[in-house]
């Protein structure tokens, strides 16, 4: 099959209020709404790498709903309009990404607002110098050495919280410096602790890909990132021997059981302190995740937001913190 280079010419941060746009953008989400009189609407919000924003079909609604798919690429025809201080796209037609369209992943794809390699120099740094068992610390290395590379640029999921270029960085470096913390006031294996936190979400490199749809493997689809880390972890472990059958057990239970609960995904319940421990910041930083970036989305003066299905709620639009980014 022959492929067609597309370039991309319109992009987010670039649009004006009255612009016409005929351009590709990747679906991020999509929900029904309905209007005063009870007729329905779309709610969509669309993403390239220069941002986000949201569009609204009010025309041919249900013909439109079932084109769309969140999470893949479309082309979008319509108009720029401002409503309440913001820009929206209201769409008239929308069309799916030929297969023969060869377009960049990265260009629908939002970016870290950092230097990912720095700061995945600076997350092994962290637990290079915290670490006391010498072979935990040849399997860092075997880590950094093996993964490195992809998972400092890494999406950190498909679509709820840290769906962005360097988000799995992101959120693995925030679950490690939560774990040391953890750790010391709870009196937990610190070794444990650290290493769960890093390697917990390690088969998130080979359960889905950006290319260009953010869009589950054939592996991820089958299995789940729980049994894909857990064998990207075995593998590691081969590579070191030495390593405790003792620890080598109790980073595995951790990784299994992150999810916390058989019903959401997990083979195994948290059976030891740092299993427990482990559970509870991953679900701290993935919810707090969620608030912050619907905080970053909102409206100004806003209020409440939208119902996030996510978290099963509509959230108190907040400013940062003094201090904040």
């Amino acid at each position: 099959m022959t492929l067609f280079q597309h370039v991309k010419t319109q992009w987010i941060s670039d649009l004006k209020s009255g612009q016409a746009v005929e351009a590709p953008f990747r679906v991020v989400q999509i929900s029904r709404r309905h209007k005063k009189d009870g007729s329905l609407f779309l709610a969509l919000t669309l993403m390239d790498r220069t941002g986000k924003m949201d569009a609204k079909v009010w025309d041919h609604v249900e013909k439109v709903e079932k084109a769309i798919t969140a999470g893949e690429i479309f082309t979008v025809s319509g108009t720029v309009h401002e409503y309440h201080g913001r820009r929206e796209i209201h769409i008239r037609n929308v069309q799916k990404i030929s297969d023969n369209m060869d377009v960049d992943g990265k260009d629908f794809s939002e970016n870290a607002a950092f230097d990912v390699d720095a700061r995945f120099d600076a997350m092994i740094a962290f637990v290079s110098q915290r670490l006391k068992n010498p072979e935990l610390n040849h399997l860092l290395e075997a880590f950094s050495l093996n993964h490195g590379e992809a998972f400092s640029r890494h999406y950190g999921a498909q679509k709820i919280h840290h769906a962005r270029i360097g988000g799995l960085l992101e959120h693995t470096d925030s679950m490690v410096r939560l774990a040391a913390m953890v750790a010391d006031h709870y009196e937990l294996d610190s070794d444990i602790m650290l290493m769960g936190a890093l390697l917990h979400d390690l088969g998130k490199l080979r359960e889905f890909s950006a290319e260009p749809a953010i869009q589950a493997t054939f592996q991820g689809g089958l299995l789940g990132h729980i049994v894909i880390s857990l064998e990207m972890f075995n593998d590691l472990c081969r590579r070191v021997p030495g390593i405790p059958e003792e620890i080598r057990l109790h980073l595995q239970h951790l990784i299994v059981s992150h999810h916390g609960e058989r019903e959401f995904g997990s083979p195994e319940v948290p059976k030891t302190r740092e299993a427990m421990a482990l559970h509870a910041i991953d679900l701290l930083d993935s919810k707090l995740a969620i608030f912050l970036e619907a905080s970053r989305h909102a409206i100004p003066d806003q209020g409440f937001s939208d119902y996030i299905p996510a978290i099963s709620r509509r959230i108190l639009i907040q400013n940062p913190a003094e201090g904040d980014d």
